[in-house]
């Protein structure tokens, strides 16, 4: 057996490895969704207030936001971005605080009315429209959902003295459909649902990622790419895991080309992807 350390990067020849996380959003590829998408908001801000993405999760939300925050126009706007939501009020309102640089008072009310006030003025002083990201927002409960339309509420409901961003997957769009959330999801002024990759964004893609990797384009025949579209369903996320996984197990066995028989035999096998795994 050769016991030759292998490098994945040198063995098939990468400038850089493909199917990473660590891209640059002005870098990703754009799917057909989420050119919609983005089009979409570059819209609604001239209409400002609320706006809703969904979708599954290893869609792309994440990245398609980055995009939109590295793409908007400093000039005009200045953009926020906060995940991680805190799951308690005074909790949420406090990390708000942090990013927007307000001080951090001891009580709820007391940070509210201090926000409120600073969002209120913030175009005012800056000459720029605030414009808020709140990511991975499926743990947001009603409390907090209320809060938000309340801070969002300025002049009795007459002016969006700043705009933001709610995201998370159809958990989150279930819960503003609640009735208890009516009052929010009548302000919201876009909504979009981020869904996969189509077979020719597919294509497209991981032509894409050999493409800056320097790779062959031929590495993985166009059977092989058929067949992780639609193990992967389409999502991004589970595309790259799959060719990932594709690639080292090629390195290992010392293959140059992946196609179909290779992922059934060596990829779709393995307890990440094959469902009766358990009961081998």
């Amino acid at each position: 057996m050769n016991t030759q350390t292998i490098h994945l990067k040198s063995y098939f020849g990468f400038a850089k490895m493909p199917f990473t996380k660590y891209m640059w959003a002005n870098k990703m590829f754009e799917a057909a969704s989420q050119k919609e998408f983005l089009q979409g908001l570059n819209l609604w801000l001239e209409t400002r207030g609320i706006a809703l993405l969904c979708g599954p999760s290893g869609v792309g939300k994440s990245i398609t936001l980055r995009r939109f925050k590295a793409d908007i126009d400093e000039r005009r706007y200045d953009i926020f971005y906060l995940f991680n939501l805190r799951v308690t009020p005074l909790g949420f309102l406090r990390s708000m605080a942090r990013l927007l640089a307000v001080p951090v008072l001891h009580h709820q009310a007391d940070l509210f009315d201090a926000l409120n006030a600073h969002l209120g003025q913030y175009e005012e002083r800056s000459g720029k429209h605030p414009v808020i990201v709140f990511d991975d927002c499926d743990g947001l409960s009603d409390d907090l959902l209320e809060l938000l339309r309340r801070l969002a509420n300025f002049a009795m409901d007459s002016e969006d003295r700043f705009s933001f961003i709610l995201s998370g997957s159809q958990r989150l769009a279930a819960t503003i459909r609640s009735p208890q959330n009516e009052s929010l999801k009548q302000r919201i002024a876009y909504a979009h649902n981020l869904t996969g990759l189509t077979l020719d964004d597919a294509v497209n893609y991981i032509h894409f990622h050999l493409k800056r990797a320097e790779a062959p384009p031929e590495l993985f025949a166009d059977n092989a790419i058929k067949a992780i579209f639609h193990r992967a369903k389409g999502l991004p996320r589970r595309i790259n895991q799959i060719a990932i996984h594709a690639l080292i197990r090629a390195a290992v066995l010392r293959k140059d080309k992946i196609d179909e028989p290779f992922l059934k035999q060596q990829v779709f096998t393995s307890a990440l992807f094959d469902p009766n795994f358990d009961e081998q």
